[in-house]
């Protein structure tokens, strides 16, 4: 197939419709939505790297017009701090830091900035308060679950069980909701690094990306995880909930380093890929395997486990 455009021209031309595409699959499909989320911003990712900082931004801006042409605004706010945010961001970062995982760190953290502050400024310029807003729409969302539950045949104390389930989620997720959008964009954005690194061969100069294998969290972390669990018992709700967010994010560091761990001993040892696949399915539907990955990690940071081992003097 031959384009009628060519060079930058055609990278923006590929870029905003593959984009587009995926951004708009995931603000209409319910499911498969959730999976193109995760890869709205890779065509951006790449063809900036690719062509310069000059195609990204035309890339976002083509892809932010259309949705504002199509969509209503909080859909292009969504794409503006999420996709469009890392798309931008991801590049810089790359290009300026020694390895992906700074490059994931810095992204994540520009991205939660911009959504604090567009929140901050959306709530002073409406008068709206934004914690409760957003309590309000995590409470409707429990309510339409319940409804469709009910519809679909649950009843008597099944139903009422279910429901006191859903309601003790919600008061939960309004506790935690900071620490689940930064998690969210940290996925996205270390989803696009790995498929980044795959498309690597076809930039002019691949980023210094680094194997996940290796990764580890700055030994002073744990401090954080450490001052966190002490402040949980702090009886004051703002430090409380605070601390709940910080120690989630930190927890979910580790379980990102206790994961490295066990990835590197798969190609060590050279795990079939079958049982790599079952180690998978395990740690999505077993809270308690996810518990222990978490684990490794922060033991990790005294056992060092992928360090070599000194042979013994005989």
């Amino acid at each position: 197939m031959k384009f009628p455009v060519t060079g930058k021209a055609q990278d923006i031309v590929l870029g905003s419709t593959a984009t587009l595409a995926l951004f708009l699959a995931y603000v209409s499909l319910p499911l498969a939505g959730m999976v193109a989320a995760l890869f709205a911003p890779l065509p951006g990712v790449f063809f900036t790297l690719k062509s310069g900082k000059r195609v990204g931004m035309a890339i976002v801006a083509i892809t932010a017009g259309v949705l504002a042409a199509v969509a209503d605004p909080a859909t292009v706010a969504l794409y503006a701090l999420q996709s469009g945010a890392i798309s931008l961001a991801l590049p810089f970062f790359l290009e300026r830091q020694n390895g992906g995982a700074r490059a994931i760190v810095s992204t994540v953290a520009l991205a939660a900035i911009l959504v604090a502050a567009a929140a901050t400024i959306y709530g002073l310029s409406q008068g709206v308060d934004v914690h409760g807003f957003v309590q309000k729409g995590i409470d409707a969302s429990i309510s339409q679950t319940a409804v469709l539950y009910e519809k679909s045949g649950l009843k008597g104390e099944e139903l009422q069980t279910f429901q006191q389930g859903l309601r003790q989620a919600g008061v939960l997720i309004g506790k935690v909701y900071p620490a689940l959008i930064i998690i969210c964009l940290g996925c996205i954005t270390a989803v696009t690094l790995t498929f980044l690194r795959r498309l690597s061969p076809r930039l002019p100069v691949p980023p210094a990306v680094g194997m996940f294998r290796e990764f580890k969290n700055p030994d002073q972390l744990i401090w954080a995880v450490i001052a966190a669990g002490f402040a949980m018992l702090v009886k004051y709700p703002g430090v409380t909930s605070a601390a709940l967010n910080v120690l989630i994010v930190t927890l979910t560091l580790y379980f990102a380093q206790g994961l490295a761990v066990v990835i590197f001993y798969f190609n060590r040892l050279a795990t079939p890929a079958f049982l790599r696949v079952l180690f998978y399915l395990f740690l999505v539907f077993q809270p308690y395997l996810a518990i222990a990955v978490t684990a490794l990690g922060i033991f990790d940071l005294w056992g060092n486990f992928r360090s070599p081992k000194k042979p013994e003097n005989l």
